[in-house]
């Protein structure tokens, strides 16, 4: 550490959608949260920070609070995002392609669009860093109206200027601890790694 408290070791930031999967039971939400048990066991870089993303965040507020975060890591080997992809069916001559446009966060997705709100972090990545995206689907290649998971990692690629690692199909994920919440829904513990299918590394087109 620092004399300001800050740590001198590159760690790792782990972004998540704090109300992931989105979906409800009959008694509230039902939450699955990433936890550092994933990052150590998997020999993610320390030390560990986990940042929710609430669902009525807008851009500019989840942005904010990313960048934030990272300046109070003070420099960071991984960034991690984890969230569902938003994939739409979209039309394409006579054949329905699936397209990914962004990643389910906050109460506007991450997108291709606003990816430049990574951009603060530019600062912030120490030397061979890279970020991750957990989000299914994130680099599927289907496309349509120049929209598609790759145009959205390529985007925040740009943004960050660091490398980004994302797959090209559906991830499962398995949920550990599961236990009811005193004031409705269930929470549990989510559990991504390891990737399945075939994962793309994206580069920025200018560092």
């Amino acid at each position: 550490m620092t004399a300001f408290g800050v740590s001198d070791m590159a760690g790792t930031l782990l972004v998540y959608d704090d109300a992931f999967p989105r979906a409800r039971s009959p008694t509230g939400p039902i939450r699955n949260t990433p936890g550092v048990e994933e990052l150590r066991s998997n020999s993610y870089p320390e030390p560990f920070r986990l940042l929710p993303i609430w669902e009525a965040s807008s851009p500019e507020t989840y942005y904010d609070a990313i960048a934030g975060a990272a300046e109070a890591m003070g420099r960071l080997d991984r960034l991690i995002v984890f969230g569902h992809g938003r994939v739409v069916q979209a039309a394409e001559g006579t054949a329905v392609v699936p397209v990914t446009t962004g990643i389910i966060i906050g109460a506007t997705d991450i997108s291709a669009t606003n990816a430049w709100g990574f951009r603060p972090l530019r600062s912030r990545f120490a030397r061979g860093a890279q970020a991750e995206l957990w989000v299914c689907d994130a680099a599927a290649a289907g496309e349509s109206g120049g929209l598609s998971g790759r145009v959205l990692c390529q985007a925040i690629s740009d943004a960050l200027g660091v490398d980004v690692l994302a797959a090209t199909i559906r991830q499962r994920y398995t949920s550990t601890g599961q236990r009811e919440i005193p004031s409705g829904g269930w929470q549990s513990t989510a559990v991504f790694l390891p990737w399945e299918g075939t994962t793309v590394r994206f580069s920025p087109r200018r560092r």
